[in-house]
């Protein structure tokens, strides 16, 4: 027998997910349609807060207990809607809960308004969620606007011989919202391609800016190649050499012979030809005679 822990009963949104005839289906269907609905209530449930809304299980589906504003049940319960893809009826109720304790001290949601979202989902077919008179109620208090989408499809008797008076979303807003969300999903296409199209460029520019320059070195007989002040090798075995593009000095030695000193400046992918000899210097005419002569007078 249950007991009440709290006499405090809040009024609150709650989101029913029923799956029409379930036990009755094979084992691997009910096992694929259960899984599809614990993605649809992890797709309704996760952007809220824990603390704003509770899951409870059912034989037949499960309910979504929204503690907040009408607004945040109606776009979870949109979300599942997308999220199930006609796997499920779904209704939303708004009225009062209450949290009861067995002898277990196990915690149970109870109340009209959960068990009115279950007869609501039992009137709502597989194409569009349907809401109570006191959920559509609630919500043209705080978002009137996502009220009016919403016309009056009937009063309906449940198993227990309660009326529950219903509404649907109107067709032709509906057709509305629809352009409305391609439309809006096509300009965020557009917009995602034209930013990766701009990424590559960015990306394409970056890479050819930081493309390697390249040296190349044609030095007689030989020298010990000096790049900015590091020494980088000797030719002729070093004939090549990537630089960053960029300012260099180059500095090339040969003991015998002063260095040979020179400067550039590295464009992206360029190739610069570096040459220089290093030559012996003259040797001296042999004097002639009479340059002896005078040289002795």
């Amino acid at each position: 027998m249950s007991s009440v822990s709290n006499t405090y009963r809040p009024l609150a949104s709650v989101i029913y997910l029923g799956i029409a005839g379930l036990s009755g289906k094979p084992v691997a269907e009910q096992a694929r349609l259960r899984a599809q609905l614990d993605a649809a209530v992890a797709a309704a449930s996760t952007p809220m807060a824990e603390a704003d809304r509770l899951v409870l299980d059912a034989p037949d589906g499960a309910a979504i207990v929204v503690l907040g504003d009408p607004r945040g049940a109606l776009q979870a319960a949109e979300r599942a809607e997308a999220a199930g893809r006609g796997a499920f009826a779904i209704g939303i109720n708004h009225g009062p809960v209450s949290l009861t304790a067995d002898h277990g001290n196990d915690s149970h949601l109870i109340g009209d308004g959960i068990d009115a979202a279950i007869s609501v989902a039992g009137f709502a077919t597989s194409e569009a969620l349907m809401l109570s008179r006191p959920f559509r109620d609630a919500l043209a208090e705080s978002a009137p606007d996502l009220a009016a989408a919403f016309h009056r499809a009937g009063t309906y008797t449940d198993a227990r011989v309660r009326s529950h008076e219903v509404f649907t979303r109107n067709e032709s807003a509906r057709r509305r919202d629809i352009r409305r969300r391609v439309v809006a999903t096509a300009l965020i296409a557009a917009a995602i391609i034209g930013l990766g199209f701009a990424a590559r460029f960015a990306l394409q520019s970056l890479i050819e800016a930081r493309q390697p320059a390249t040296l190349v070195f044609d030095i007689r007989p030989q020298g010990e190649i000096y790049l900015d002040g590091v020494l980088r090798g000797k030719t002729p075995a070093l004939t090549r050499l990537q630089v960053p593009p960029g300012s260099h000095r180059i500095e090339i030695r040969n003991g015998r012979f002063a260095p040979y000193i020179t400067e550039v400046n590295a464009q992206p992918g360029e190739q610069l030809a570096v040459r220089h000899s290093f030559a012996a210097p003259a040797a001296p005419k042999p004097r002639g005679l009479a340059d002896r002569l005078r040289f002795w007078q």
